[in-house]
């Protein structure tokens, strides 16, 4: 049984009641990619309370504005996050149209988009994206190469999109290697949060050597798209 995701965000919030809790929770019980997905929402949701609490209120108006842009990236975040809005299908688009600026609340901007930049994340253990995340990175390689424009790209990885990175359980663990050792525009980050929940399981997850761990899956979309990227859902 297959759950929307406004039903599994709804159940992170604790807003499913009856017959529809009891349904879900039974699901839940035997179903790894439901229990993935909830612990992903939730984990957003946690990292997102924190973010607010960082704000800096030594002064009312800054309060304000930086509160504000919390709330619209909290917003937007979320949904990217959750529901794969930003997905892979943009990538056929023309160049630098990927992220409109129509997405943003009033008073909330990305920084000035900058071509080339791409920030993929993936949260989910899928063998099919895995290997569409590994797809899209030679694609926008092999394009922009062609044209002989600059490109960076970071895959961000957190929950169960972790294994891509493992070296002890990522069926693309050479593609991966491959990648790191051709090209030194592409980063591969495992996000600090998704090893600490790892590390409290007793497991201690071994890494392919080219990634870098951390920081936080939320943390590094919201800078890199404060900077102008384009980030790209798997």
């Amino acid at each position: 049984m297959k759950f929307s995701d406004e039903m599994i965000n709804a159940y992170a919030d604790g807003e499913l009641q009856g017959r529809e809790k009891a349904e879900f929770e039974q699901v839940l019980q035997y179903d790894s990619e439901l229990q993935l997905a909830v612990e992903n929402i939730s984990d957003m949701k946690a990292q997102l309370h924190d973010a607010y609490h960082r704000v800096d209120i030594r002064h009312q108006v800054q309060r304000n504005t930086v509160t504000h842009r919390v709330a619209a990236y909290a917003a937007l975040l979320v949904l990217v996050f959750a529901s794969g809005w930003l997905g892979s299908d943009l990538m056929h688009g023309s160049t630098g149209t990927y992220l409109s600026s129509t997405f943003y609340s009033d008073g909330v901007k990305a920084g000035e988009q900058v071509n080339g930049k791409f920030v993929l994340h993936i949260g989910t253990h899928d063998h099919v994206k895995f290997k569409r995340t590994l797809d899209e990175i030679e694609s926008l390689l092999v394009n922009y190469q062609s044209e002989a424009q600059p490109i960076e790209l970071e895959v961000i990885a957190n929950a169960g999109g972790l294994n891509l990175l493992r070296e002890d359980g990522s069926p693309f663990a050479e593609k991966v290697k491959q990648i790191s050792q051709e090209y030194p525009n592409v980063r591969f980050i495992a996000c600090s949060n998704a090893i600490e929940r790892l590390r409290e399981q007793g497991i201690e997850p071994d890494f392919i050597n080219a990634v870098q761990q951390g920081p936080t899956a939320l943390d590094q979309v919201v800078r890199r798209m404060n900077e102008g990227w384009t980030y790209i859902k798997i």
